[in-house]
């Protein structure tokens, strides 16, 4: 799995989605064929950092293997160019998370592999 996540280490880091060459929409996370033309003419993207908050809840039972970080704040975050992204909110004061709050992406770390100790690093958002 280690090596998996560093081959696309970059999606990560850089907020890479994809734009369609045919309509000029684009997407987050990438897509192989364009949702609203049908174009196959998708080149990768550099999404924008910022946005704003559309919804978001805080999660006391998460998933297997995040139980350390609950609570949290999950959100779908509708970056400037309209795509959309399913994010954690971190570093911010409870009363600062609510919808339409402007935020932006940070690195921060997502996990630590039990077996070999290494990092993993991932995008997250945070309240302006």
């Amino acid at each position: 799995m280690a090596i998996q996540y560093w081959r696309i280490r970059d999606r990560y880091y850089r907020l890479i989605g994809s734009r369609c060459g045919a309509c000029g929409s684009e997407f987050f996370p990438p897509v192989y064929r364009c949702k609203k033309c049908g174009s196959e003419d998708i080149a990768d993207r550099e999404m924008p950092r910022t946005g704003k908050i559309l919804t978001h809840t805080l999660l006391h039972e998460p998933l297997p293997g995040f139980e350390a970080l609950a609570p949290f704040y999950l959100a779908v975050v509708k970056l400037d160019n309209g795509a959309k992204v399913l994010t954690q909110i971190v570093d911010s004061p409870p009363d600062a998370v609510k919808s339409g709050a402007k935020v932006r992406a940070v690195v921060r770390r997502a996990k630590v592999d039990g077996d070999s100790g290494q990092i993993f690093y991932g995008y997250k958002f945070v309240v302006e």
